[in-house]
Formats: structure tokens, C-alpha cells, sequence
């Protein structure tokens, strides 16, 4: 039964991998890539042989796999933690926080009333969507890198937290011990790792022995009940500040491990979601979702004052991603929110992407026109005369052949 269950996942790999090969040759939008590896998903989920569905899932097995996936990703983002990597000023920290703090007090309150949910799940999903992707916009890399892991941890440790049963003080003393926990097995075991990794450099059989201790972390504090996610942000940090990464200049995981990783969030949501249009569910996201955006731009409007309006929409509309995406299969498959919740963050998910494919659609032809503006602005002082550039790269660069 096991082995079953793992060729299925190998042939939902398999499929994406065909799937970035075809968009690789056509050269398509990275955002549509994504948006298409989810509605690929959805496709399987619901694809039928017979009466049968074409993938069946143990959802015992269903649950391990989505906690994997968001782990892995988590100490994926933990490793990026490093001063060599980030370049934090206190404008962009500030601007995190703020961004953070004005989503939970404004989307939280909406989504709660919107949406006839939880409080706290809606401040929840307000902390998700203060998650920072940066595939599209370089800018964003030094905030991205700082909030991501943060966020999934404050998250999910608020659910933690708001599910625990006692008086106050109990609560609060139970989970200092959980976070403490989570600390000492986080150290522990990443002083042991890189002890093992002392002089070694680091190729992707070692990054899947990362990927273990990660996983073999988080189930060992877990066991112990401290705070699993803490351990394992905890492990990635460490490595990421030691010696063992710096001498590899190693920042995160190789292509292959991060393609299949990226690949199996986006596909999985359509094995433990649907997406849904009834009660309006669709256009109170598309609401939460321009509030969000509103939020988002009227934060970056003062703290990038100089940059233009099509610099500071860039910033704004900055898609969502894998970290959306994890959390969705995990609340999903554990069903720790309400159906109309995980629904909407979907939606949001969806929305963020197709969002993002018009962006990326916009910077390219803006690049085109840039390209052809310099072209024009060669020819006119070189006329058109061939080879020009004497070396090959610059002749290839500016296409100076073509003229």
C-alpha cells in the first residue's frame, strides 16, 4: 500500500517535470506556470477511470506527505537567514511589520465578517498572505527572505497557541516549554549534522540528508511536544550561519530539489481542495484580495516615496506562492479551518498568480521596447555597418547583425 502510495507521487513528479520541459521550450511565464501546475492539480484530483478516481490518496499517508512538503520548504527558507544573503536595512523591516500588523487588524476583522469565520483563523490568513514572493521582483529578495520563515512560524504557532485549553497563565507557561524545546532540539541536532559535514561539500545527496534531519527534527520535537516548525527553523538558520554553507556559498536547495519541491505543493492542492464558487465565496475573495493589494500599496506608497507608480504596483502586486500554497495543504488535509476559509485563501492563491502573469506580461514588453529603443539608438550612431563589436558576445548582445 505504501509503495503504491509513492509511485503515485513519483507520477505526479513525472507529470510536472513534462509539464516545466513544455513551458521551458515555449519559453512561457513562470507565473503561469505555477497558476497552471494548480489547475493541473484540480484536473487530477477530480480525473476519474470509471468510477474510480484515477488517484487515491490514504489520507493518513495524504497528511505525512503535506507536513513534509511544508517542513522542507520551511528549512528551505530557514537556510536563506544568513547576513550574506540578506541585506535588511530598517526601512525594509519596518515595512514588513507594518505591511504585518495593518493585514491583521484590517483583513482580519473583514475576513471574520466577510466570510462568517473564526477570528483568529482569520488573522491567520491575514499572516499567510503578508508572506513575500520575490520570483518576479529582485527588489523584494532582502524582505522576502527575512519574513517568509517568520511567517509560517508565527502562523502556525498562533493556532498552537489558540487551541490549547487552561487558564492563562498555564497556556502561557505550556507554550514557553514548547518553544523552548523546539529551540534545544533545533541546536542540538544541527550541532550534530554539521559536525558530520565538517570539511565535506555540500552536493544534492547531502541536501537530501538535510531534508531528513529536517523531517527526522521535526518529528522527534514534536514526539517530545515542543515546537516541531521552531526546531526545524531553528536547524535551517544554524546551517545557514555556519561555516559548512559558507564554504559552499550554498543558499538554498540545488534546481532539481527545489523544482520538485515547488512542483509537488502546487499539484497536491488539487488532491486536498476544491475550488468553489457557491455562496459567492469567489467574489468576497477577489474583495479580501484588493483590500490586501490596497493595503500592500498604500505601505509601499510611503516607504518608497521616490519610485515610480509602475515601480511601487510592481511591489504590490508581487504573486503569492509556495508558501500559500504548503499552508493550504496542510490546514486542508488536517481540516483545522473552515471549508469557506480554505476555499477563499485558493481563490486568493489563484487570483495573486493570474495577477502576476499580467505584471510579467507588462515587464517583458517593457524590456522589449527597451531592447529596441537601444537597437534603433545603435544604428543610428553606427548606421549599418556589420560587426561593429569586434568581440562575438557584444555583437550577439545587441543583435547589431540584424541591422
Amino acid at each position: 500500500m505504501l509503495l503504491e502510495q509513492f509511485i503515485l507521487v513519483g507520477i505526479i513528479i513525472l507529470i510536472g517535470f513534462i509539464f516545466l520541459s513544455l513551458r521551458r521550450k515555449a519559453e512561457g511565464s513562470r507565473t503561469g506556470y505555477k497558476l497552471m501546475l494548480i489547475l493541473l492539480g484540480l484536473l487530477l484530483g477530480i480525473s476519474t477511470v470509471g468510477n474510480t478516481p484515477l488517484f487515491v490518496f490514504d489520507k493518513y499517508f495524504l497528511k505525512s506527505l503535506c507536513v513534509f512538503l511544508l517542513v522542507v520548504l520551511l528549512f528551505e527558507l530557514s537556510v536563506r537567514l544568513n547576513k550574506d544573503n540578506i541585506k535588511l536595512t530598517f526601512r525594509s523591516i519596518t515595512m514588513f511589520f507594518s505591511i504585518l500588523v495593518l493585514n491583521i487588524l484590517v483583513l482580519g476583522v473583514m475576513a471574520t465578517f466577510l466570510l462568517n469565520v473564526q477570528f483568529m483563523h482569520a488573522v491567520i490568513f491575514a499572516i499567510i498572505l503578508s508572506s513575500i514572493e520575490y520570483f518576479l521582483v529582485d527588489q523584494l529578495k532582502s524582505e522576502g527572505d527575512f519574513a517568509n520563515p517568520l511567517i509560517i512560524f508565527f502562523a502556525f504557532s498562533i493556532m498552537v497557541f489558540y487551541g490549547l485549553e487552561g487558564d492563562i497563565f498555564s497556556n502561557v507557561t505550556y507554550f514557553l516549554k514548547y518553544i523552548l524545546i523546539g529551540l534545544g532540539m533545533g541546536v542540538l541536532v544541527g550541532i550534530i549534522v554539521f559536525r558530520c559535514l565538517k570539511n565535506k561539500h555540500i552536493t544534492w545527496v547531502n541536501e537530501l540528508g538535510l531534508m531528513a534531519a529536517a523531517v527526522v527534527t521535526y518529528i522527534l520535537t514534536e514526539q517530545l511536544m515542543g515546537s516541531g516548525l521552531f526546531a526545524v527553523m531553528i536547524l535551517g538558520t544554524f546551517f545557514g550561519n555556519s561555516y559548512v554553507r559558507k564554504t559552499t556559498s550554498m543558499y538554498s536547495f540545488s534546481p532539481f530539489i527545489f523544482k520538485t519541491l515547488e512542483m509537488l505543493i502546487y499539484l497536491m492542492i488539487g488532491f486536498v481542495t476544491v475550488i468553489t464558487f457557491k455562496n459567492g465565496i469567489w467574489w468576497r475573495a477577489i474583495v479580501l484580495f484588493g483590500v490586501y493589494l490596497l493595503l500592500r500599496l498604500i505601505i509601499i506608497n510611503l516607504y518608497y516615496k521616490h519610485y515610480s507608480i509602475e515601480n511601487k504596483l510592481l511591489l504590490t502586486f508581487a504573486p503569492k506562492g509556495m508558501i500559500l500554497g504548503a499552508t493550504i495543504l496542510v490546514l486542508s488535509v488536517y481540516g483545522s479551518f473552515e471549508n469557506t476559509l480554505i476555499n477563499t485563501m485558493l481563490l486568493v492563491l489563484v487570483y495573486s498568480l493570474i495577477a502576476g502573469i499580467f505584471v510579467e506580461y507588462f515587464e517583458q514588453q517593457k524590456a522589449l521596447h527597451l531592447d529596441k529603443t537601444l537597437q534603433t539608438l545603435m544604428t543610428v550612431k553606427f548606421g549599418k555597418k556589420r560587426n561593429i563589436f569586434r568581440n562575438k558576445k557584444y555583437t550577439n548582445k545587441y543583435n547589431v547583425n540584424k541591422h
